[in-house]
């Protein structure tokens, strides 16, 4: 059985798109993976690489990124010492990394491997929003892009507009490789109840402004009701929310379940929802593992207007679309739902489940890669 590498400095537990890589690669692969946590799916060798945060490691190599010299930042980062270590002496078919930050290394100690770069979204503008990583970070990622992209055997990104910058700022073509979920066989009753249930779930970071979503709920009908399944890496943001949400007897924070869980935990919800300010240009074009986590677990949806979401909503017929990024306005979207449309939607989600999964996605994709020579 050929061998194949997954570099990801991430929790590959709790990482869906590289847990999709892995279970689905598992089939045909010896696999190994690299990364800050196992994902302790069965049969799956494990490479652990250990990178606190340390503000006193991070602070002093600061000043190389801001004189320019990425090569020094880069090759004395713990992770990549690590890794380069830590796979001496091995050899793989293939490797995959994970985001510009795995590139690198992966290129490195590829030998004969053939190297896929799954860019997920769009290193240069990542976190476009925040003044500190634009002086940081934005030019060494613009860096890492444009000294190995091409030297990958092929390259993956999640969406279109992601795929079309990458192309216009780099002459890169990457495949469109989406963040659809595994299918999931149909869990929802498919019916509605008095009570109109609505989910938002995922990572709560003050830049995706889910106090949008709370305050939609001051303008929305008696019949609906929000749980938000958030994961909180700062605890101020998480006491901002609890403090917006304080009586509101139709918002609630609940605890998070685990990746495996989430798709039929949510079915027994009607709608999904999500409104995301196109702060940066990642957020813009966002098409995120709930969109399809939604779709799995067969829940109309309600969104603002996210280019990426909104077409396939519409191509779909999977819900409402609001005219703006607005709170009220996507109050109002959310009011003219009735439960024939709700139910309605719900089956068009299910049709669209079957097609839009992950699959589906990788099929495709491991096609090419045998093709790589």
């Amino acid at each position: 059985m050929k061998k194949m590498l997954l570099i990801s400095f991430s929790n590959l537990k709790s990482d869906p798109r590289v847990k999709r890589q892995i279970n689905y690669f598992k089939e045909f692969y010896e696999i190994t993976t690299i990364g800050l946590a196992d994902s302790e799916i069965k049969n799956v060798k494990h490479i652990p690489i250990f990178a606190p945060f340390n503000k006193l490691n991070f602070v002093i190599p600061l000043p190389k990124l801001l004189m320019g010299m990425f090569e020094s930042y880069y090759w004395n980062l713990e992770e990549i010492k690590q890794t380069i270590e830590k796979t001496n002496g091995l050899s793989f078919d293939f490797i995959i990394a994970n985001d510009a930050d795995a590139l690198p290394v992966a290129l490195k100690i590829k030998g004969n491997a053939k190297v896929i770069f799954d860019a997920h979204e769009y290193s240069p503008e990542e976190n476009n929003d925040s003044l500190r990583w634009r002086i940081l970070f934005k030019k060494y990622k613009t860096y890492l892009i444009q000294q190995y992209a091409q030297k990958a055997d092929f390259m993956l990104t999640v969406c279109d507009g992601i795929a079309k910058k990458y192309n216009s700022e780099f002459s890169l073509n990457p495949m469109v490789l989406t963040n659809a979920a595994d299918y999931f066989e149909n869990m929802n009753s498919m019916e509605v109840g008095s009570k109109i249930k609505i989910m938002h779930h995922g990572l709560a970071l003050p830049q995706r402004k889910i106090e949008n979503m709370i305050e939609m709920m001051d303008f929305v009908d008696e019949r609906f009701e929000l749980d938000l399944m958030l994961i909180f890496r700062k605890e101020e943001y998480k006491k901002e929310l609890e403090q917006l949400i304080g009586t509101k007897k139709n918002v609630r924070l609940i605890p998070p379940v685990s990746t495996d869980e989430i798709i039929p935990f949510i079915s027994q919800y009607d709608i999904g929802i999500y409104l995301l300010e196109p702060n940066n240009f990642n957020n813009k074009h966002a098409l995120p593992n709930k969109f399809f986590e939604f779709i799995q677990g067969r829940l109309a949806i309600a969104i603002g207007p996210s280019p990426e979401m909104a077409k396939i909503v519409k191509d779909y017929d999977l819900g409402l679309v609001s005219n703006n990024f607005e709170a009220k306005n996507l109050a109002e979207t959310v009011n003219s739902f009735t439960p024939e449309k709700i139910i309605y939607f719900k089956q068009k989600s299910d049709l669209a489940a079957k097609e839009l999964n992950a699959q589906n996605s990788y099929k495709k994709l491991h096609e090419i890669i045998k093709t790589l020579k």
